[in-house]
């Protein structure tokens, strides 16, 4: 039963260490639960120049009490978060690698979640620093609405990207005010990266993407426990970008996965992906050990050597292991998904391209998928900096999906083809910024977006189908900022900010400018698609235009396949095949080796 909420001013509190206001300042405060009953308190900040009252917030769960923190969202409402929830005990020990295991009983009655606790062991992208530690199984929780049990709001579940490496699902980068004002309930967590996530010994029973298991993990938490937080568990949508958005496509495939979620978003990436697709991290997990210890030979000598070694190491030596066409690659991914169809609780029992060429494969989950159009600017560094190596090697952008073996002349030959398509007869050159950004943005992203959402109008007929282009280029393109080589464009992940409020950089806009118009709009889109499947339902008023679903197409059809997308910018559009003159290019690529844009090769 729900409790009546009740207010009390703490006043002259001592200091409770490690809480920190919205500001990172330190605030005192005091929590605790009277039986069933919910307590809202007050509390100050004692270094923001204006003091300010900020309530506290329990609610029972079947594993103890947590305590959140009432905050202001932008439009004046209160909002409720509940940061650094454990959703399952540290993976250390002989759990190390192992599928997590769920939390049962918290470490005190009443759990503080006022503020996040560790992430993930990596490196921080933006300060090159090292952070977090094992115990990182968090997840934060974010509603606009409490006690109201009768009217349950649409749940959006959000993974973070970062290469399978890198990365977390704390306010720094994903705080969600401006979808909480859209009414729904925002859930974002971490979970373990690199080796610690995926490294993979079948034979000593580590059987490989425990991060897959983290995600699952927290479908199911969000399952028993939504409903605490004003959230429908019956509505629940699973969205990421980039790592994440590969992680939320092979959610999607699994039947292990489909029964905890109902719809879903992929920003730019998808499990077809030439760094997403299985590699040999069987291989890099061995070299891996032989890094830290040259003397282990066997798989067992192996796994003592990886269970006893400090977190940080592991990731430090990761992206050692990589060698032969994984090295070459544009963005070396060594520890990610495989396929794992002799798990005890497979969660990839298949290649995601024979996944997504089964008929039905997907149930009735929508699916909302899309890219920005200048993902490869986020991605020029290397090229730019040595063009030498591409055109030494220029059978490194040959994606792995393509029925051509490097090293023939065939593959020269094809290489060739590309190089004088992009960059014309003067060739592959560091003064060519554009054209290396468009080379690098089909080759990771566009091309296999592009088959992907011509395999499923063949073959998902359950699931319908909405694709975007992002365009926009304005001040809360945050990513963009981070990086040298400024051209046009959204660069990768820049759609973030018109999601998000990036609170290790807020940048805030005028209410009339076309950034917070774009903001409106995404927010809105992605909130509708979260309520109804549908982004832009006939009766909402508050969008100018409509989004038109990819039709179906018969699987055994010669037809040729068209690609309704919409335009996402200051005014938003519908419009037909994104990027055609260069997919028209590769489309011919794919029906010479492959015969046909919907028939790519799954590698092992």
């Amino acid at each position: 039963m729900q409790g009546k909420i009740k207010a009390e001013l703490v006043q002259n509190q001592p200091k409770q260490a490690g809480l920190k206001c919205a500001h990172t300042h330190p605030v005192r405060y005091r929590c605790y639960v009277v039986h069933s009953e919910a307590i809202l308190q007050s509390t100050t900040c004692w270094q923001c120049s204006t003091l300010s009252s900020i309530n506290r917030l329990n609610v029972d769960l079947h594993c103890g009490t947590v305590c959140g923190i009432v905050e202001k969202l932008p439009d004046g409402n209160d909002f409720y978060a509940f940061r650094g929830i454990p959703y399952a005990e540290p993976p250390v020990g002989e759990n190390r690698f192992q599928p997590p295991v769920p939390v049962t009983k918290f470490v005190t009655s009443v759990l503080d979640c006022s503020t996040e606790r560790d992430t993930c062991v990596a490196k921080n992208p933006f300060n090159q620093q090292w952070q977090g530690s094992e115990n990182c199984l968090h997840l934060n929780v974010y509603t606009p609405q409490m006690n109201r049990p009768d009217a349950p709001l649409p749940v959006m579940v959000f993974i973070h990207g970062g290469a399978f490496k890198y990365g977390s699902g704390n306010s720094d980068c994903y705080s969600p005010e401006y979808l909480l004002e859209q009414n729904v309930v925002v859930v974002t967590f971490n979970y373990r990266l690199g080796p610690l996530g995926f490294l993979h010994l079948p034979s000593q029973g580590i059987e490989g993407n425990a991060a897959l298991h983290d995600q699952l993990l927290v479908l199911r938490w969000v399952a028993d426990n939504i409903a605490h937080f004003n959230g429908d568990p019956h509505n629940v949508t699973l969205f990421g970008e980039s790592a994440g958005a590969v992680s939320v496509h092979l959610h999607l495939l699994s039947p292990l996965s489909t029964p905890f979620f109902h719809k879903a978003i992929c920003e730019s990436s998808v499990a077809l992906a030439d760094y997403a697709v299985p590699n040999d991290t069987l291989g890099n997990s061995r070299r891996l050990a032989q890094l830290l210890n040259p003397s282990a030979h066997s798989d067992a000598e192996m796994l003592e050597t990886l269970r006893s070694a400090p977190a940080q190491r592991l990731a430090e030596l990761c992206d050692r292991t990589a060698i032969g066409e994984e090295k070459r690659g544009s963005i070396i991914m060594p520890f990610r998904p495989v396929v794992d169809q002799s798990a005890k609780e497979p969660i990839v029992p298949l290649h995601p391209i024979k996944a997504l060429g089964i008929d039905g494969r997907i149930p009735a989950i929508p699916l909302l998928l899309g890219y920005n159009n200048r993902e490869g600017g986020s991605f020029l560094t290397h090229i730019l900096k040595h063009p030498e190596l591409y055109r030494a090697d220029l059978e490194r952008i040959i994606p792995r999906t393509i029925g051509v073996t490097h090293g023939t002349p065939e593959a020269k030959e094809l290489a060739r083809a590309i190089e004088a398509f992009y960059f014309g007869p003067e060739g592959l050159s560091h003064r060519k910024v554009n054209e290396c950004a468009d080379l690098m943005s089909d080759f990771s992203f566009t091309i296999l977006m592009r088959v992907t959402a011509e395999m499923h109008a063949r073959y998902q007929h359950r699931s319908q189908l909405f694709f975007y282009r992002f365009e926009y280029d304005g001040e809360l393109n945050q990513y963009k900022k981070f990086l040298p080589f400024p051209i046009a464009g959204a660069y990768h992940a820049d759609e973030l900010g018109y999601l998000f409020r990036m609170r290790m950089r807020p940048k805030e806009v005028q209410p009339q400018s076309v950034e917070a118009r774009v903001r409106r709009y995404m927010c809105r889109m992605w909130t509708n698609f979260a309520r109804y499947g549908n982004p832009t339902p006939p009766h909402d008023e508050s969008l100018r235009f409509g989004w038109t679903p990819v039709p179906t197409l018969e699987p055994d059809s010669t037809a040729p396949f068209h690609l309704p997308y919409l335009r996402i910018n200051g005014e938003p559009e519908m419009a037909l095949d994104p990027d055609k003159e260069r997919i028209d290019f590769w489309r011919q690529i794919y029906d010479k080796f492959n015969g046909g844009f919907h028939k790519p090769v799954a590698k092992l």
